[in-house]
């Protein structure tokens, strides 16, 4: 493997295309936490502090310096250094990439881009979004092929991967002493996706895919359940071997806290995804969807689609004003209804409702050090000081509607801004209901100054505005400046 590897590439330089980005980032606020967008959808790397600031040195090579040779060699280190943050200093990329034709090969932690939003202007996915700090894995995916036989006028893309939540001992210094969290948990993903059409005989494609995602193995300290031990807090070691893995890849097995009825081993979870596509010549234009399960009840359509993310999305030809604008809708209200019932001998009838999305008996949930992976208007545990739960490791806000709008536009060469504008509606758990009905709004203007006569140089200066009842008001100033070095 390793000769094939350097064959191709010992007549390149090994740093031909590296580049080295050094920035530096400030906010400050009115609030107790710092405006929603000058935090979420940054991988982990805002803070949720109403003062906070963090310097990041990341060194680079994309996959994209080699396009067009067979082999693509990529990696990347990523170190942030930050203050008034759940995390001073951080590892946040660290990885190695190869392609070879249509299959790449990634080990480590990298950031991965979204399948279906504008990662400037949508609001976020509900499975993979980019909201908390990426998992270190090893993940293979397979690019866009056509089928045999189709002509090119269906393709499939997939991926799959296993990795390691490096976050465990943050649970364990973060959380309550009596509250659960877990250790050492292993991670899976899994995603296929079909493509139908031929934009370049026709204007319009369609896409669908099926994603999952298992939290997996490690162990569990302080899980209570009437199921086991009367409801006294217990520590599980879950399997680890390889019939875990397995389980994890086939959606099977069972956790010792199921008792009489077993379910999928460890935290299982995915989404559909759907979106249409308008190829055109000076403008394109999409409709997204996405719909996430939490179990095998909202996998199927057997309690109906009530609970989605729907979405548009517009690039203009080009011109001063406006570049790109997305809209957005999303309900999480119904979790397959508000009912839950196991069948036992006396009752037989099974009513599989609740299920209350991003939350686990055994693990901290869909989330990575306090921040949900997913769509950030699900509350992550980091704002849950607000809601009366500190340094609780649950959402306790999953129950909810948005809508969400985001403009952007490049009046010139050296000048880019957006906006965003979203209203919530949140209404808590089905097991922890709000007092009321919580309306928050979550605003953001940001301009970039790209100056010609600094050559790698980008200044970014944001303002955000929060004002409701569920994580309060707040208005809040960022500042960040980056350099930019092609090193090779």
């Amino acid at each position: 493997m390793s000769l094939l590897l350097t064959a191709p590439l010992a007549a390149q330089s090994r740093f031909e295309g590296t580049e080295l980005t050094v920035s530096a980032s400030a906010t400050t606020s009115s609030g107790t936490y710092a405006p929603l967008w000058l935090t979420a959808n940054r991988y982990g790397v805002g803070s949720v502090e109403p003062t906070s600031a963090y310097g990041r040195v990341a060194v680079e090579r994309l996959l994209q310096h080699d396009a067009g040779r067979p082999w693509q060699l990529g990696y990347g280190l990523d170190l942030v250094l930050a203050a008034r943050h759940e995390r001073t200093f951080a590892v946040q990329q660290a990885y190695v990439q190869a392609q070879w034709k249509k299959l790449r090969l990634t080990v480590g932690s990298k950031q991965q881009p979204m399948e279906t939003q504008n990662p400037e202007l949508g609001s976020g996915e509900l499975l993979f979004g980019i909201n908390a700090r990426p998992v270190p894995q090893a993940r293979l995916d397979i690019d866009w092929f056509a089928f045999p036989g189709t002509r090119g006028w269906w393709k499939w893309k997939m991926n799959g991967s296993y990795g390691i939540m490096t976050d465990g001992s943050w649970q364990q210094s973060w959380s309550r002493p009596i509250d659960r969290y877990a250790k050492n948990t292993l991670y899976h993903e899994k995603a296929l996706y079909w493509q139908f059409g031929r934009p370049e005989l026709f204007p319009l494609t369609y896409e669908i895919g099926l994603r999952m995602a298992t939290q997996f193995g490690g162990t569990s300290y302080g899980v209570t359940t009437a199921r086991a031990h009367d409801g006294l807090a217990t520590t599980y070691e879950h399997a680890t071997d390889l019939r875990a893995f397995i389980d994890a890849l086939l959606c099977r097995g069972s956790d010792a806290t199921d008792g009489s009825n077993p379910n999928s081993s460890g935290n299982t979870l995915g989404s559909y995804v759907m979106q249409l596509r308008y190829h055109g010549e000076r403008w394109q234009a999409r409709a997204y969807w996405e719909r996430f399960f939490e179990d095998h009840s909202n996998l199927t359509v057997q309690y109906g689609i009530r609970d989605m993310l729907i979405g548009g999305e517009v690039t203009l030809p080009k011109n001063r004003w406006v570049s790109s604008a997305v809209v957005e809708f999303m309900s999480s209200t119904n979790q397959s209804g508000a009912v839950y019932h196991d069948g036992t001998a006396n009752l037989p009838e099974a009513m599989a409702g609740r299920d209350n999305y991003y939350n686990h008996l055994n693990y901290a949930g869909w989330m990575h050090y306090g921040m949900v992976i997913g769509n950030p208007f699900f509350t992550s545990p980091l704002y849950n000081a607000a809601l009366g739960e500190d340094h609780r490791l649950r959402v306790y806000n999953n129950r909810l509607k948005s809508w969400h709008v985001g403009i952007a536009g490049d009046p010139s060469a050296e000048w880019h801004w957006r906006l965003l504008a979203s209203l919530t509606r949140n209404w808590g758990t089905y097991e922890f209901p709000l007092e009321d009905c919580y309306t928050q709004t979550y605003l953001l203007a940001e301009a970039a100054y790209t100056p010609r006569w600094a050559e790698g140089w980008t200044g970014k200066l944001a303002v955000g505005l929060d004002h409701g009842d569920l994580i309060g008001n707040s208005t809040g100033v960022q500042l960040t400046v980056a350099r930019r070095l092609r090193l090779k």
